[in-house]
C-alpha cells in the first residue's frame, strides 16, 4: 500500500483523531482527490453507506471544501435531500461545518440549492445550512441582494411544514444577518405563528441580529465573525471536533445522547445546548 492508501484507510479505522492522515492527504491531493469523490458519491449513491465509508466521507468532505472541489456539490446535496442520510454520514457536521462546506463547494448552481431549502423531506438542519449558505452568497455579492430578498420573501408564504421547524430558524437568520429590515413584517408573522421555537429564539433575539446586521460595516466581515464563510484550512475547520473524539462516549448511559447541538438544552435555560450545558457533563 501506498502513503495515500494508508492515509485513506485511516480516516476511518483510527481509534483518535487522524491527523497524520488528513495531513498526508492534503500535502498528496492529486492522488488523493479521486478516492475522496468515490466514497462521497458511493455514499450518495447507496452503494457503499458502511460506517467506514461514512467516517471517510466525513473527513474528506473537509478537505473536499478546503480544495474547493466543486464536483462534490451534486452527491452532498443529493444525500442532504434523503434526510437522515446526512446525518448518517456527517453527524454533527450538519449543523457545524456544513454551512461552511457548502459555501465552499458551491459554484452556481442555485437552484440545487434553492431545491434543498425548499425540500420539506430533506435533512432539516441541512436546509439551515443551506439557507445559511445562501445568506453568505448575498452578503458576499454572489447573488444579488434584491434576488435574495425576493426569495425569502417567497419562502415565507411557501416554506413548509407550517409549524415549528428547524428550518423556521434558519430562515429568520437569513433576514437578520442579511439586514433585511423589509422582511421585519414577516419575521413578526413567523415569531407570532409559532414557526420559530420560542424557548430557543425570541423575536426580540432576531431584532437585536437585525440591529447588529445593519449597523455592521461590512456584511461579507459579519458573516467571517459568524463562521459562515468558506473553509481555508480543514484541520482548522475539524478541530470542533477533535476534542470530542478524545472523550470516552457511553451511549447505553447518556441521557444526552439524541440531543443535537443546536436543539433546545434539556436543562431548560431556553438556550441552544452547544452554548449552555455541552462539555459540562
Amino acid at each position: 500500500m501506498n502513503l495515500v492508501e494508508i492515509a485513506l484507510d485511516d480516516l476511518s479505522g483510527a481509534e483518535t483523531f487522524p491527523l497524520d492522515a488528513l495531513m498526508t492527504l492534503r500535502q498528496k491531493w492529486p492522488d488523493a482527490r479521486g478516492p475522496l469523490l468515490d466514497a462521497l458519491k458511493n455514499f450518495a449513491s447507496g452503494a457503499d453507506r458502511s460506517p467506514e465509508n461514512a467516517e471517510k466521507v466525513f473527513f474528506g468532505l473537509h478537505l473536499m471544501a478546503e480544495k474547493r472541489e466543486a464536483e462534490a456539490w451534486a452527491p452532498l446535496l443529493a444525500v442532504a435531500m434523503e434526510g437522515e442520510a446526512l446525518y448518517d454520514m456527517i453527524g454533527d457536521a450538519v449543523s457545524e461545518t456544513l454551512p461552511a462546506i457548502l459555501v465552499s463547494l458551491y459554484a452556481g448552481d442555485l437552484d440545487g440549492l434553492k431545491k434543498l431549502i425548499e425540500a420539506p423531506k430533506a435533512d432539516e438542519w441541512g436546509r439551515v445550512a443551506a439557507l445559511e449558505c445562501f445568506s453568505a452568497l448575498a452578503a458576499n455579492g454572489e447573488i444579488p441582494m434584491d434576488e435574495a430578498k425576493a426569495f425569502l420573501a417567497h419562502c415565507f408564504e411557501t416554506l413548509q411544514p407550517r409549524q415549528n421547524h428547524p428550518v423556521w430558524y434558519g430562515w429568520q437568520g437569513c433576514v437578520a444577518l442579511l439586514g433585511l429590515s423589509e422582511l421585519e413584517p414577516l419575521a413578526a408573522r413567523a415569531f407570532r405563528q409559532g414557526l420559530v421555537d420560542k424557548n430557543v429564539l425570541a423575536f426580540e433575539d432576531f431584532q437585536s441580529d437585525l440591529r447588529a446586521s445593519r449597523a455592521a460595516a461590512s456584511l461579507a466581515d459579519l458573516f467571517e465573525e459568524r463562521g459562515i464563510r468558506p473553509v481555508e484550512d480543514a484541520l482548522d475547520a475539524l478541530a470542533v471536533f477533535e476534542e470530542e473524539d478524545e472523550t470516552p462516549a457511553e451511549p447505553a448511559e447518556n441521557r444526552l445522547k439524541n440531543v443535537g447541538r443546536n436543539d433546545p438544552c434539556p436543562c431548560g435555560s431556553g438556550k441552544k445546548y452547544k452554548k449552555c450545558c455541552l462539555g459540562k457533563e
